[in-house]
């Protein structure tokens, strides 16, 4: 049983697509409307009855039992809206019609037919007296609800119109473009498009998106509009100035559907890539992903109260979450792939992770909640690192593609990034007042946007860089590189200071001193030594020999006397920076050893591994005091915290999770104990058996049946049924004996009977 999602609710299954869905506006209702039949080759080849290719169901939100079905579409339903009194259903379809239905008797009150190809989305304007439609036919249509008269026809040249919605106001409909089959040959771009309900004109075309528009949503206040694209991003507008406000793109496919909740504080989306994202509205953070559908996702919606979200997927279901309400919103998701790198800041407030699925994220120390996440889509962010001044981090990515290591830093507020054949700089800005620019002759320069002032370039595209540091004052960058090479470099010039030559293939790794005076470099593979640079003079002053294999990661004490070394055998060595001379070696791990991290006070140092557990050794005894073994994957890095908080460290794993550990003494005993940690947002668990399990909800009885759990949970009708049928049993027996035997027989068990009717909690007498 695997996938079971924190706030999943059992799933309605259904036989066809479900394209549309919506919740009634007392939220006691959830309407869905569905595709019966299959798409082939262009044409619509039905599985059932062809009046009812598309049908719409009426499902109860108490107990999800069917309570109506509606029929009368000849092809998909594209889309469905209740009335602001919930007692009308609009939908449309592909057969180009859009039918008005009543709720209660299930019958349909009138049809709209005036468009001539399929129509793709309905709106309710907010007193419900209008409904405005989007055609593929390059129409919007703004209808009379009572008469079904067409108040306004709005037309477009070479676009088709895929969705609309009303403001909270009634006086604007935003409309969402998408490509016809003739304008999609010759260019992508859509609008969305803002106009004036009683003018019929435009007042804004937001434009940005590099696809068709699936889905728009109006803010509950009206300030917002939030759109999907098949260009895979969900951007949030500024209504009146038609600015583009953010760019969410952490879906993996087009963005079918978005949906603002009614609240407003959150944007849930959906699409292709079949998965549920829940947004921070403001900050545009991806609180949550629910993933359980098997194909793309078209249609997400909130409940009125903003408790539930409802999803419907062409794989033939409907998804119900739970995403509380409030403060239980806030979900700390990790990463969805490996974390590559975990950092404190210099005050010890935040910790900063990144990771293989190309984005940062920033965590409160205290309470692990992840307050922002930067997100580079194309790249794997590799590598972070605080300097001394605290404004600056370094971060590495990979370019997923061609699998070319590049380097991101981050200067202030803005990006460096170095590319595989040569440094490539490329500036972007928190803020948007940095910008980057590309001479015709490929080189590419940092500068300002505002005074279009170039700070300097990098010009050498032959070094192939590995690995990248910056020195603790903020004042040079050291990168390594496949030419077995280190060079240094000034980090406002970008002049080249030194190189440091020694290893005989590309260095894996390097590393700075606490006060920047030495760097100490590691190979790969067939180099096994550790090597102490002099920074000043660019000579190597040490060559630590030790270790029977290669070092996968080496670390300076705080105090920069000593260095410690992992290695591919699972060995940690300690070593003296001044004479060389190896202090301790420390064996147990049964795998590379990852991540080596010294406490603020230089006295202990942590080890992680490739074998799923981490290792707390005393620098002054030698010896392992805590091993925790219950981690369910790799330490890629580990972070020890600031002198403020000497006890606590915190950890990165390839599963994606960040957790925070504290290390509690008492006497001889040590103990780490967890203190928070992201979740992946789900459960997986093998051999599941709910037999006499008391206390479940038949929500979630039904939920886990559904994920394959064995048994039955308890259920106190079915045990009293048992207890007659055994007594009935007795009795019949005992009747062969005697007349007196079973009467005084049945009395005794009649008595038994009426004891297990009792409640179990009957500690109290009457």
């Amino acid at each position: 049983m695997r996938g079971i999602q924190f706030g999943e609710q059992p799933y309605l299954q259904e036989a066809g697509k479900v394209s549309s869905c919506a919740y009634s506006p007392d939220s006691k209702s959830l309407a869905l409307g569905l595709s019966i039949g299959s798409l082939t080759v262009g044409f619509w080849s039905s599985r059932r009855d062809p009046l009812t290719n598309g049908i719409i169901r009426l499902y109860s939100t108490s107990s999800w039992e069917l309570v109506r079905t509606f029929t009368g579409h000849r092809n998909a339903v594209n889309c469905i809206v209740f009335s602001p009194r919930g007692d009308r259903i609009m939908s449309c379809s592909s057969d180009n019609t859009a039918r008005l239905w009543d709720v209660e008797s299930g019958t349909c009150i009138r049809i709209l037919s005036d468009h001539v190809d399929s129509v793709n989305s309905v709106a309710f304007s907010p007193l419900g007296d209008t409904v405005a439609s989007a055609s593929s036919d390059r129409t919007a249509r703004v209808w009379d609800v009572e008469t079904g008269e067409c108040r306004l026809t709005l037309n477009s040249q070479n676009r088709e119109f895929g969705s609309v919605v009303y403001s909270p106001m009634g006086d604007r409909i935003v409309l969402g473009e998408r490509m016809s089959s003739v304008s999609s040959l010759v260019i992508r771009r859509c609008a969305v498009r803002v106009l004036d309900v009683d003018a019929g004109k435009s007042l804004h075309d937001l434009s940005g998106h590099g696809g068709s528009i699936w889905g728009v949503a109006y803010s509950p206040r009206g300030g917002r509009i939030a759109s999907g694209s098949a260009d895979s991003t969900v951007r949030i507008w500024d209504v009146e100035s038609g600015a583009c406000c953010r760019v969410l793109t952490d879906h993996g496919g087009e963005v079918h559907s978005v949906a603002f909740s009614f609240q407003g504080d959150m944007i849930v989306s959906a699409g292709e890539d079949k998965t549920v994202r829940i947004w921070d509205a403001e900050s545009g953070t991806c609180h949550q992903i629910f993933t359980g559908h098997s194909r793309s996702v078209r249609c997400v919606v909130f409940s009125p109260r903003g408790d539930y979200i409802a999803s419907g997927s062409d794989d033939e279901t409907a998804r119900l979450w739970d995403v509380g309400s409030g403060g239980t919103r806030q979900v700390t998701i990790g990463h969805s792939k490996k974390v590559l790198s975990v950092v404190y800041s210099p005050h010890g407030n935040q910790v900063v992770s990144c990771g293989d699925d190309g984005s940062i994220k920033f965590w409160d120390a205290e309470s692990g909640v992840c307050r922002r996440t930067i997100t580079s889509y194309l790249y794997s962010v590799a590598s972070i690192a605080y300097p001394l001044r605290g404004d600056l981090v370094i971060t590495g990515v990979f370019e997923r593609r061609k699998m070319e290591q590049e380097l991101l830093n981050l200067f202030g507020q803005c990006f460096i990034q170095y590319g595989t054949e040569g440094p490539i700089v490329f500036s972007y800005s928190l803020e948007g007042d940095q910008g980057a620019s590309e001479d015709s002759d490929g080189w590419t320069r940092i500068g300002d946007v505002i005074s279009s002032e170039h700070h300097y370039t990098l010009p050498d595209r032959s070094e192939k860089v590995i690995d990248i540091v910056n020195s603790p004052q903020g004042i040079y960058i050291a990168s390594s590189n496949k030419l077995g090479t280190v060079n240094i470099r000034d980090i406002e010039s970008g002049a080249q200071v030194c190189t440091l030559d020694g290893h005989s293939r590309f260095v894996k790794s390097v590393v700075y001193s606490p006060r920047g005076d030495w760097i100490a470099s590691v190979g790969y593979i067939y180099d096994s030594s550790v090597k102490l640079w002099d920074v000043e003079t660019g000579d190597c002053r040490r060559i630590l020999i030790g270790h029977i294999t290669w070092v996968c990661v080496v670390v300076f004490s705080p105090q920069g006397d000593q260095v410690a070394s992992g290695c591919h055998y699972g060995q940690v060595k300690i070593w003296d920076v001044g004479t060389g001379e190896r202090l301790f070696m420390f064996t147990g791990h049964t795998e590379n050893v990852t991540s080596l991290t010294y406490s603020p006070k230089g006295d202990r140092i942590i080890s992680g591994s490739d074998d799923k557990t981490f290792r707390l050794w005393d620098l002054s005894s030698g010896q392992c005091r805590a091993v925790v073994q219950e981690l369910k994957s790799p330490i890629e890095r580990i972070a020890w915290g600031t002198t403020s908080d000497a006890t606590c460290f915190v950890t990165g794993c390839t599963d994606g999770s960040v957790c925070m550990w504290q290390v509690m003494e008492e006497g001889d005993t040590c103990q780490i104990h967890w203190r928070w940690r992201s979740i992946s947002g789900e459960l997986n668990l093998t051999d599941v058996t709910i037999q006499d399990v008391r206390g479940l909800s038949q929500v979630n009885k039904q939920l886990l049946k559904q994920r394959g759990a064995l048994g039955e949970p308890f259920d106190r009708l079915r045990e009293a049924g048992q207890t007659v049928l055994s007594t009935a049993s007795v009795i019949s027996a005992l009747k062969q004996s005697s007349i007196g035997m079973v009467l005084e027989a049945s009395s005794a068990l009649s008595s038994v009977a009426e004891q297990s009717e009792q409640p179990e909690s009957s500690g109290e007498q009457n």
